[in-house]
């Protein structure tokens, strides 16, 4: 036997009172420090002559017995005497510790093993040794066991046994890459006192073996491709771990009231705004985003201790928000807590009539708070022009955001154009940290990802030319959306059609959501009401110049120059402005004659206006003299229907649609810039066409509007609504005023109105009209003198975030082109109901009890008449699709029962909504976890890196399916951690070796059930093979892109083979 004497000297271990060794001549040393000679090779040459090792280590570890596979089978007994520091005085605790100490440091190093040694080949024969008696294993839990000796006990007599001894663990570093300093004792009497002395700490050590072979088997076990998939489902749903369970369910006052949804939900939007600063709350409409708010509000003012500010719309503040407030959280708003609401429109308020000085408080709260909530943050997702002090409500907000934790509360983010989401997600990102998500998602320039989106829709855009009156968003974007990781990343939302399901699998109530029947369509005649001014704008609208030419809005269409030398941002704005006007007028046109009419005054008096600033020549001026007495009869009528109108003009709401400019003062044109004769040429022909509808408009009487005697006829003769409560939506104050007061007229009661300009309490409106579901009751109502209103119209004002479930019938009296308005109106009624309080309403009110729980809607649609002129059917599903596509928005049936919009075939049909693939990949995990109530405690005990494998019905196909963990940077920590990462997919072909990271797209091949059989067949060197170029395309993928720092890696969860 090889050794390495040291020659003419001693060598001492020097203690507290050391000798020298007692032997003479020559010290055997092990230390590791020679490439051919360490430990390892000292422990396998004894193999072949011993017949017993006898070993004591501080630590052990699977490898060592790994790295001796194919001698130690040779020896006959192996003993290993363990450390551990026992701090526990009871014998069941010292052997709970115990057993937790061990399975923590042996589970280490199985795992550590597994990244070289992929199916731990060699370890069956060591649970087998285990099992026979071969290899034993105790644990010396007395004091604290440091030593390390090694026993052999030669098969031959003669030779008599020999320890090493000194400072080697029974570990692969130990044993092989460590500087460590051993020594052989061959002394009889030496060997036979060390003997004793294990003898002695061994009969005092416990028993550890079967919880050893227990870690062991658990790693080695042959898993089911099913316990694979649950395990890769399971990693994927889970978000960030919680800190606060106890407090939820001992204090908190909002989780209690939680369905397991909304409480997934709140948990999400919290770990994913922990992560990155921000999150969306995209709930489709009704489902109860306003409780996930709550759970937020008492979670961060509560428990974190963070200065809250609330931003709600006006409309819902009182109904919604401070009701609920005090009625779950009384001590947050009323009391010392730091929390603050206040209305979107207090951004841009300055010092009220009663001195609340806004500017000030929002200065204040911009330097003292950490949490912004925003309900309906859609209203933010126009930047608008100016970014200045007194810009718009956005830049307001931007700045209140600067350095805060951003809650965005929204059923949907993208409204017009993918850009509306980049800027919201820009509140917390901030547009000057076009990189900051570079570290987190590997997206180096959030600008630059968004116009790589738009180019990747337009790729797949499909849709009429509709000229540049209409926007073409025909666009099928849902492969493109579902699969970014920034919409991923930073959003939380579930479909109706998932709530419902979710509910059913988790055994508890199923959220109550009232039945709505197709949508039925009010008949009405066009030609009726309009009678030859429908001719008239249809002629209009065959202009080269539809409608109207505008020139005072796109005066870069007469400049004198190359267009292109001044055009850019600047004239694609003016060419948006004139688009928007039109579309303005078609839609007043569609919504009532009122309406229409005060549109031709309102732009009749600003042409007026700026010809009258650019009239500088004598011709000019008889020009514009000549035509105001031609036209005095019409002017005169204008200037007097023009004070019935004062208020509507002052406080109409319409979304922001139309820059400053259109509302703003002419100046006059630079003439030497423009045709100024082409200028005059335009606005005097779109003058004389406005005079055209005027005068056709001045014999006009409601008793020619057949739109509104069908909306009288339906209200007073149909079975389902003569009587009931009745919400009529209309985008126009003018028409809303214009409705009740005819329908007052037509001897209709309880009629009530509101819109942005009414100056009632709305709060007190809205109870007025749905009691119940406002926390009162009509007797409440009738011991303060207040009359129950039956009929509500209102604008958009009331479209979105309050609660009108009284109601059970809704009428849209013109249609919102925006579809997402549309279904916020339907919203308003057709959304979860409270058990609660239907008890209440039907107490009170039992003759009700048919209606509820069925929503019925009416759509006045634009007849024959008008399909050709407004393609208003192909502009709302186009939009719908896009919209419904990207964020699961509660689906089609928004117009006439036969619609029918969507192309794709697995694309749902209802308002239910489409449950998204990724909602039905999570649908699939809770099925699972609730036919397995054991289930997820299981997985949760799974070890690493588990394998398995299933057979693919597609003969001759074979791919292997892989679950990472990928490590990100902990924002707060500043370090990268597995819990600030997120689980990713991977499926690699064989046939190609094209690498798949879609895992709505993987599902389908890794699906498999409880009994689904294992079926393994590839060469364990070949599935190497492909794990290794999966993680080098980890690699130079995720980690190159986020910049991940040396020594970060991938964690392998699971993987299977599938052939």
């Amino acid at each position: 036997m090889a050794g390495r004497p040291v020659q003419g000297r001693f060598r001492f271990l020097l203690t507290g009172m050391s000798e020298p060794a007692k032997s003479g001549g020559e010290l055997f040393i092990v230390d590791n420090s020679e490439s051919d000679w360490k430990g390892l090779n000292y422990l396998q040459e004894w193999t072949d002559i011993a017949s017993a090792f006898d070993i004591a280590t501080g630590y052990f570890e699977i490898g060592s017995l790994l790295a001796l596979d194919g001698r130690w089978q040779k020896l006959d007994r192996v003993r290993i005497l363990m450390g551990d520091e026992a701090s526990a005085r009871t014998q069941k605790a010292i052997r709970d510790g115990l057993e937790a100490k061990i399975s923590a440091a042996l589970d280490s190093s199985l795992e550590r093993e597994k990244e070289q040694n992929d199916f731990l080949t060699g370890v069956a024969a060591i649970v087998t040794a285990m099992k026979t008696g071969k290899i034993e294993c105790r644990v010396f839990t007395k004091k604290k066991f440091h030593a390390k000796a090694y026993i052999t006990h030669p098969r031959v007599k003669v030779i008599g046994s020999v320890a090493l001894v000194g400072s080697s663990n029974f570990t692969v570093p130990g044993l092989t890459q460590n500087v460590e300093l051993n020594i052989q004792i061959r002394a009889p009497g030496d060997v036979s006192q060390l003997q004793d002395w294990f003898e002695r700490h061994w009969e005092q050590a416990e028993e550890v073996t079967p919880k050893v072979i227990e870690i062991i088997e658990r790693q080695v076990r042959e898993y089911s491709p099913f316990e694979v998939y649950a395990k890769a489902l399971r990693e994927l749903f889970t978000r960030h771990e919680m800190t606060a369970n106890e407090w939820e369910q001992k204090d908190s006052r909002i989780f209690q009231e939680l369905d397991q949804y909304q409480r997934d939900g709140y948990k999400g939007v919290y770990g994913i705004a922990g992560q990155h600063g921000g999150a969306f709350l995209c709930d489709g409409v009704g489902l109860g985003k306003t409780f996930i708010g709550l759970m937020l509000i008492d979670r961060l003012v509560n428990y974190d201790k963070k200065r809250v500010v609330l931003l709600v719309p006006k409309s819902g503040r009182e109904s919604v928000w401070e009701r609920n407030i005090r009625k779950y959280l009384p001590d947050v708003l009323n009391g010392f807590l730091p929390f603050k609401i206040y209305n979107h429109t207090d951004l841009m308020r300055g010092v009220s009539a009663d001195e609340v000085d806004y500017p000030a408080i929002f200065a204040q709260l911009k330097q003292q708070a950490d949490v912004i909530l925003i309900d309906e943050a859609h209203h933010f997702r126009n930047r608008g022009l100016s970014r200045e002090s007194g810009g718009s409500r956005y830049w307001q907000l931007y700045s209140l955001c600067e350095g805060k934790q951003v809650y965005l509360m929204t059923a949907t983010p993208v409204n017009n154009h993918l850009t509306d989401f980049q800027h919201l997600i820009e509140l917390f990102s901030r547009i000057e940290r076009t990189n900051y998500f570079d570290t987190r998602l590997g997206i180096h320039s959030i600008p630059s990802h968004f116009q790589l989106l738009e180019k990747q829709l337009a790729n797949i855009m499909r849709g009429e030319g509709l000229g540049e009156l209409f926007q073409a968003n025909a666009i099928e974007a849902e492969q493109v959306l579902f699969s970014d990781k920034l919409f991923r990343e930073l959003v939380v939302q579930r479909s109706r059609a998932f709530v419902k399901q979710s509910q059913k699998q988790q055994g508890s109530s199923e959220a109550l959501f009232p039945k709505k029947e197709d949508p039925r369509v009010a008949d009405y005649s066009v030609k009726k009401t309009y009678g030859h001014l429908l001719g008239k704008v249809e002629l209009a609208f065959s202009k080269d110049k539809p409608l109207f030419a505008l020139a005072p809005y796109y005066p870069l269409a007469y400049f004198k120059g190359d267009p292109e030398t001044i055009e850019g941002f600047e004239g694609g704005r003016q060419k948006g402005l004139v688009r928007l006007i039109r579309v303005g007028f078609l839609k007043r046109f569609e919504s009532s004659i009122m309406a229409f009419e005060q549109s031709c005054q309102n732009l009749l008096l600003k042409l007026l206006a700026f010809i009258k600033v650019n009239s500088a020549t004598e011709h000019e001026l008889k020009r514009f003299g000549k035509w105001k007495i031609l036209n005095s009869e019409v002017l005169e009528h204008v200037q007097a229907r023009k004070q019935e109108f004062a208020e509507e003009d002052t406080a109409e709401e319409e979304e922001d649609e139309l820059a400053d400019e259109f509302a703003g003062h002419f100046t006059a044109l630079e003439r030497d810039n423009y045709k100024m004769d082409e200028v005059f040429d335009d606005t005097y022909g779109d003058m004389d066409t406005l005079v055209k509808f005027l005068e056709e408009l001045r014999t006009f009487t409601p008793e020619h509007d057949d739109k509104l005697r069908a909306l009288v006829k339906l209200l007073k003769s149909d079975p389902d609504l003569k009587g009931r409560k009745v919400l009529i939506f209309t985008e126009f104050m003018t028409t809303a005023r214009y409705l009740k007061r005819e329908l007052v007229k037509a001897g209709l009661d309880g009629v009530d109105e509101i819109d942005s300009g009414s100056k009632r309490d709305r709060a007190e409106a809205l109870q007025q009209f749905s009691p119940y579901y406002n926390g009162v009751t009509s007797g409440w109502l009738a011991e303060r003198g207040l009359k129950e209103s039956r009929i509500l119209i209102a604008t958009d004002v009331l479209s979105e975030g309050l609660n009108l479930q009284d109601a059970t019938r809704l009428i849209n009296y013109d249609l919102h082109w925006n579809p997402v308005r549309l279904m916020q109106r339907i919203g308003r009624v057709d959304r979860r109901l409270s058990a609660e309080v239907e008890a209440k309403l039907l107490k009170d009110h039992p003759g009700e009890q048919q209606n509820r729980g069925r929503v019925i809607y009416w759509n006045f649609l634009p007849p024959d008449e008008l399909d050709d002129l407004l393609k208003l059917f192909g502009r709302v599903a186009h939009k719908t699709l896009r919209i419904s596509k990207v964020f699961g928005i509660e689906g089609r049936k928004l117009l006439k029962p036969d619609d029918d919009f969507d192309a794709l075939k697995d694309f749902l049909s209802s308002y239910e909504g489409s449950t998204t693939p990724a909602e039905k990949m999570q649908l699939e995990l809770e099925r699972l976890l609730a036919a397995d109530p054991k289930l997820a405690e299981r997985l949760d005990r799974l070890p690493g890196r588990v394998f398995s494998g299933k057979h693919l019905p597609k003969p001759g196909t074979q791919a292997v399916f892989f679950c990472y963990t990928l490590p990100a940077e902990d924002q707060a920590k500043k370090e990268w951690t597995e819990a600030a990462g997120r689980a990713a997919w991977y499926l690699v072909s064989l046939a190609d070796g094209k690498i798949r990271d879609q895992p709505e797209e993987i599902d389908a091949f890794i699906r498999c059930e409880p009994d689904t059989p294992r079926h393994c067949t590839m060469p364990p060197a070949t599935l190497r093979e492909i794990r290794l170029k999966v993680e080098r395309h980890i690699t130079s993928t995720y980690l190159k892109k986020v910049q991940a720092p040396v020594g970060v890696k991938p964690i392998l969860r699971c993987w299977m083979e599938l052939n």
